[in-house]
């Protein structure tokens, strides 16, 4: 009997069963603000207002062949976003951050034929039937 408490008093001992209990060390609570400070003083530095993505403009091809439509200033630029499009289909324009765009129709050879510069107001591009215009609106 002697030897079960014995062994009893060592597995307690040896689970931390006895002396103090184990303590355990917690996080410090999250510093509270200045009140005297002000707001902007916690913001970040770069804090400009975040640009709200402009709603892209239709652009559709009544033309009987396919039609490739370069988005920018210049479109023969490297890493230029180009589109083409499938006779009579419909597609979706990126716009800038005011809204705005310069829209190039191609000739078969990636040549520029025509441009047009697409406002805020216009809502949809289109290539002419003849495959040799654009008209925006």
């Amino acid at each position: 009997m002697r030897k079960l408490i014995a062994i009893g008093v060592l597995g307690m001992l040896g689970c931390g069963g006895g002396g103090e209990p184990p303590k355990t060390v917690s996080a410090p609570p999250p510093a509270e603000p200045d009140p005297g400070a002000s707001a902007s003083a916690a913001a970040p530095v770069d804090s400009a207002p975040a640009k709200r993505p402009r709603k892209p403009f239709e652009i559709h091809n009544a033309c009987t062949d396919v039609a490739t439509v370069v988005f920018g200033d210049d479109p023969k630029a490297p890493g230029v976003y180009e589109r083409k499009l499938a006779p009579s289909t419909t597609g979706e324009g990126p716009r800038d951050d005011e809204g705005n765009q310069t829209v190039w129709l191609l000739d078969p050879n990636g040549d520029p034929l025509v441009k047009v510069r697409v406002t805020r107001g216009m809502k949809k591009v289109e290539v002419g039937r003849s495959c040799r215009t654009l008209d925006a609106h």
